[in-house]
């Protein structure tokens, strides 16, 4: 057998990755060498770079993008100049930005790349230039109302000098203005909830923004729309699924992101209607839903009815199955050594299976309490199945082999047979399995009224 002193192993195997390393940065120089032969200098500094990365002390390759990198960098400047020269500000600020972030890019490799002072001081003058252009651009392009460029000039303006006279808060105004427009507009024509995109959009960017902040909340009064949950009927064989559904119904709808749905207290809610002797479960009339919609300042009601609840629970079946049972028979070979010979038995082992279905079926209803139409009138099915399948045996279990369809050891089956013999025995509780359902329905309830108040509140 091969024997590893661990030391050495360590020693050689660090020396590979070591000469892979070096092998790789070699590679990459002498390919910066014959970009560089062939007057290809991006290319090549590009070359440089990658070696000096995987080998900082690859010296051919420091040198390299010492040359290919300062021939980048002064084209970047010469970019600068042409630009600079031909008035043409913007195409400068560039340039030279380019060549600033590239001179970074290689120092940070430890190259010090020939960067002129006067170039600097010749690139602050051009910036100057350029800002006070985008900072008047900016200024037409606010008095004529064009607020998408405004807001594009005096953001580059900020980006150059967030400090420049204004320009951060005509920024924000060219910005918030159309969007301020827009949710006054929606406001007139009661689109509560585009008024509220375009108003918040304006606080984000400006929480001082003129009266946007109390703009946002007068919408989101008027636009509220309250619902009251009425006394679920259960239509199924199962009691008490009415009042599950209910409370479950309640609590994914108060758990809605959806900033106008409101749910009515449950206790003045049911107070209101105590008082009034009136009672939301039954068939309203035109004149009850106005009438009750104003005591309970809500506009619609969710009813819901269990159509259904059907659990059906099989027998515990039980098959028996041929399987083998291993073990071992000590013999001495020709050697005259003691050794052991696997051998199978015939046996019978249990398998068990069980299983539990369950379906519910709902069925809810959002009547509007200002008309008396049904808004929304849907029917929801959820389905849920359970089922254990287990084995047991009397025998040894850990050499229990099932037999194959040849009747023969299945050695290739034994790991789902171990598996069937640690799996649980016991179904899901019928409790927790419609509790779920309804969960679910429930909160495809609140999918449903949520979708649904996207239309009727806009």
């Amino acid at each position: 057998m091969l024997k590893f002193h661990l030391p050495l192993f360590w020693i050689a195997l660090s020396a590979m990755v070591l000469a892979s390393g070096c092998s790789g940065s070699k590679a990459y120089t002498k390919r910066g060498l014959k970009m560089e032969e062939v007057g290809m200098m991006p290319q090549a500094a590009s070359f440089y770079y990658t070696a000096v990365q995987k080998k900082p002390t690859n010296t051919d390759a420091l040198a390299g993008l010492q040359r290919a990198g300062q021939w980048v960098l002064n084209d970047h400047l010469r970019q600068f100049d042409e630009a600079r020269m031909s008035n043409d500000r913007a195409r400068a600020v560039a340039a030279f930005e380019a060549a600033e972030a590239y001179n970074a890019r290689v120092a940070k490799l430890g190259i010090r790349l020939l960067f002129m002072e006067s170039a600097r001081q010749a690139y602050e003058l051009v910036k100057d230039a350029h800002m006070d252009e985008l900072y008047q651009a900016g200024l037409t392009a606010l008095e004529t109302e064009d607020f998408e460029e405004a807001v594009t000039q005096f953001e580059e303006v900020v980006r150059l000098d967030p400090e420049y006279e204004d320009a951060a808060h005509l920024a924000d105004v060219a910005f918030c203005e159309p969007r301020y427009r827009e949710g006054t507009s929606a406001m007139d024509r009661s689109h509560w909830r585009t008024a509220l995109n375009a108003l918040e959009a304006v606080i984000k960017r400006d929480a001082e923004f003129k009266d946007a902040s109390e703009l946002k909340t007068t919408v989101l009064e008027k636009g509220r729309f309250a619902i009251a949950l009425v006394d679920f009927e259960n239509g199924s064989n199962r009691a008490g699924m009415e009042t599950k559904l209910r409370s479950f119904v309640q609590q994914s709808v108060a758990e809605s992101n959806d900033p106008f749905l409101l749910l009515v207290d449950r206790e003045n809610q049911d107070l209101i209607l105590q008082e009034q002797q009136l009672a939301l479960s039954g068939v309203l009339d035109g004149n009850t839903t106005v009438e009750v919609g104003g005591m309970l300042g809500a506009r619609a009601i969710l009813k819901g009815t269990v159509v259904s609840c059907d659990v059906r629970t099989s027998s515990l079946q039980k098959f028996d199955r041929q399987g083998f049972e291993s073990y071992r028979v000590e013999k001495v070979n020709e050697e005259g050594k003691k050794v052991y010979d696997t051998r199978y038995r015939n046996v019978t082992y249990q398998e068990y299976r069980r299983t539990r279905a369950v379906d519910v079926t709902i069925q809810v209803q959002l009547i509007s309490l200002e008309t008396g139409k049904t808004e929304l009138s849907e029917i929801l099915t959820r389905s849920s199945r359970d089922q254990v399948e287990y084995v047991r045996y009397s025998g040894n279990a850990r050499n229990l082999y099932p037999s194959n369809a040849s009747g023969n050891v299945s050695r290739a089956g034994r790991s789902a047979l171990a598996k069937k013999m640690k799996a649980r025995t016991e179904l899901n509780s019928e409790s927790s399995m419609v509790d779920a359902l309804v969960v679910d329905c429930s909160n495809g309830i609140r999918s449903l009224v949520e979708t649904e108040l996207k239309r009727l509140v806009p």
